[in-house]
């Protein structure tokens, strides 16, 4: 019983996380706008600076490998387990991400001036499609969908880990780990330049090892008292602030960016609740609702905050401070983030797993949480 109370516990703290860690990135991506906004208005535009607001990337990335190898515990040593996992993956991932994709190119045929950057040629569209790392302009490496790249990086983490399945689970995260810290050395020390091994080497990706070695310590019975996690917790997010004093200082992102955001996540899914027994407060449910259409909120704010950012020109101007617009249009983005979530991402999820029986399935065996763990989305 007390297993289940503190697996209930620490499924909706991680929950919550991801929808603060979506809301980061919107946020930021919001203030962005204002710059643009700024021009045409003839006042100075948001300084967002104080705050990294895109390790909210950072949180997910870390989130992702404790999840994988947290929701995996049945699937190490089983035969076939990799077609299983990358089959779940699929249908969690691809499906609204390639329907949001199309929409992106059919938008752009229809009104071609609200994108930053013209789309490619059908090379670029296909890898986009694929998942396969390629140059949008020179010198950045971006999908069709730029903030797809984040997606581009998880699949080819996906591959690294149904490649360990095989192996006991302990050895497999070990060794996992140690591959992405070797990517990661090549990137640092290297600096390749070919397309995929520049983007696949960013010390970036160290920040799934630090999950999977999160993941492991949890599932040893590791925990933390609710102070030492608020301690933790605090320190994670002075990390996020922009210090001065550490700007001229040459830190790889998995470090300067991942470790707050380990601290983060380690405190969100080792903290103990006093209370784990209580039902959730009543300001949780919507922080908990945010939390499972993170997926669809990552995805879908660019369509809101755009057309938000012209029609607030045109019909507003001046008539309000441009912290109402990141206001506005971060409510905006959750409501329609919730909307896609309903109508679209739940209804995909829904048939793409009624279509499992003709596709490589297991029964997991029963282990730690794994049924516990079905509620818990695995993407942003």
């Amino acid at each position: 019983m007390t297993a289940t109370l503190d697996q209930a516990r620490q499924n909706r703290a991680i929950q919550v996380l991801r929808g603060l860690a979506a809301l980061l990135v919107v946020i930021g991506h919001a203030i962005h706008e204002t710059q643009a906004m700024s021009a045409a208005l003839l006042r100075p535009a948001l300084d967002g600076s104080l705050v990294k607001w895109g390790a909210g990337v950072d949180i997910f990335f870390v989130i992702s490998g404790f999840i994988m190898v947290y929701s995996s515990t049945g699937l190490f040593e089983r035969p076939g387990a990799w077609r299983s996992f990358l089959w779940r993956r699929f249908i969690r991932i691809v499906p609204l991400y390639w329907l949001l994709t199309t929409a992106l190119l059919l938008g752009a045929l229809v009104a071609p001036q609200l994108l930053n950057v013209p789309i490619g040629d059908w090379r670029h569209v296909l890898s986009s499609y694929l998942f396969i790392p390629s140059l949008r302009v020179p010198g950045e490496i971006r999908p069709v969908m730029a903030l797809g790249w984040t997606l581009n990086l998880e699949m080819f983490f996906y591959v690294l880990f149904a490649c360990t399945l095989a192996l006991p689970m302990r050895r497999a995260v070990i060794g996992l780990i140690a591959v992405l810290a070797l990517l990661a050395g090549v990137g640092i020390a290297l600096q390749p330049s070919q397309v995929q091994l520049a983007f696949w080497t960013q010390s970036i990706i160290l920040e799934f090892g630090f999950g999977c070695g999160l993941a492991l310590a949890y599932l040893n019975g590791v925990r933390l008292g609710r102070a030492s996690a608020l301690v933790l917790a605090a320190a994670g997010c002075a990390g996020l602030v922009q210090w001065t004093v550490l700007q001229d200082w040459s830190i790889p992102d998995a470090l300067r960016w991942g470790g707050p955001a380990l601290m983060i996540v380690a405190a969100a899914a080792l903290g103990r609740g006093e209370n784990a027994a209580a039902q959730p407060a009543r300001w949780l449910a919507p922080a908990l609702l945010i939390g499972n259409a993170s997926y669809s909120l990552y995805l879908v704010h660019p369509f809101v905050l755009r057309p938000l950012r012209n029609l607030w020109t045109l019909l507003i101007g001046t008539g309000a401070p441009l912290t109402a617009y990141v206001a506005v249009a971060t409510l905006a983005s959750c409501l329609v983030a919730l909307a896609v979530y309903r109508c679209a991402e739940q209804p995909l999820l829904r048939a793409m797993r009624g279509r499992s029986s003709a596709a490589p399935t297991l029964r997991p065996q029963r282990h730690l949480a794994v049924d516990d763990q079905r509620a818990l989305r695995t993407t942003m």
